[in-house]
């Protein structure tokens, strides 16, 4: 009855044992399958690529950072430092354009009154020498001279409209033109980041390939732990076998054999026992 415990004991030890390698090969398979995956990736992802123009990194799910120089980057603020002032600029006239035109006219009329001041009165002075002043002759004078006045104010006023709204597209276009500056200086380095891709792409087959390379080595690696085990726990039964004497025709002898030693399975004094706590 002893025999047969311990050979149950044995063989449950095997088992275990197998048991063990199936579930550690498992993981270092695993383990090794995930290695390689990261290495493909790794090899395949885009590289980060600088130069004059600015820099473009990646982090490691590919997330392009895109960077100007210094000395570009200055020339970008200076773009949007001034696209900011004609803003301004362009929101004093833009608001109330009636308003700016009435500024420009009360401006350029600021010349013009006291000319036409002038003017008429060299002409009464003119038209009392020669005795038409109050006449008709001189009240077709005076008149023809205030309507040719009235047309250079009335020019004048068109003409102050004609500048705020020349002065509003002179705006818009700066601003445009510096907003434009901006966003293309702040591109340029879109040019390293196709670079880095296009380098990533190149590398991919080879990454691929040392992948794949990774992924058998990992397999193997693993069929041999689990034909270790296996093979231990197989040499654990066969202890359970031997025994119990089971298929042997055999039984083992506690006392000295023929020859006056005791029959081990790999060294004096080993017992099936000694050697399942073994493993």
């Amino acid at each position: 009855m002893a025999i047969d415990a311990l050979g149950l004991i044995v063989g449950a030890l095997g088992s275990a044992l197998q048991a063990k390698g199936a579930k550690k090969a498992a993981a270092a398979n695993t383990a090794g399958q995930q290695a390689a995956a990261d290495y493909a990736m790794a090899g395949s992802m885009p590289w980060d690529v600088s130069g004059s123009l600015g820099t473009a990194t990646f982090d490691s799910e590919g997330k392009a950072t895109l960077g100007l120089s210094p000395e570009f980057k200055a020339q970008q603020d200076a773009y949007l430092t001034s696209a900011d002032a004609n803003r301004g600029y362009l929101a004093g006239i833009e608001g109330s354009p009636e308003d700016a035109a009435q500024r420009f006219y009360e401006q350029e009329m600021a010349l013009v009154k006291p000319e036409q001041a002038v003017a008429r009165e060299q002409l009464d002075a003119q038209l009392l020498s020669q005795g038409m002043l109050g006449g008709s002759g001189g009240a077709a004078r005076a008149a023809a001279l205030a309507q040719a006045q009235g047309n250079v104010r009335l020019q004048s006023r068109q003409s102050a409209s004609e500048r705020v709204q020349t002065m509003i597209d002179q705006y818009r276009n700066r601003i445009s033109g510096d907003v434009t500056g901006a966003v293309e200086l702040g591109q340029q380095p879109l040019h390293y980041a196709n670079l880095g891709v296009d380098i990533g792409k190149a590398l991919s087959p080879a990454a691929m390939q040392g992948s794949q390379y990774l992924s058998g080595a990992a397999l193997a690696a693993s069929k041999g732990m689990m034909g270790r085990y296996m093979g231990a726990g197989n040499a654990l039964r066969s202890l359970r076998r031997y025994d119990t004497g089971v298929g042997t025709g055999y039984t083992h002898q506690p006392a000295a054999g023929r020859y006056g030693t005791r029959h081990d399975m790999g060294g004096a004094g080993k017992t099936p026992t000694a050697l399942a706590r073994r493993l």
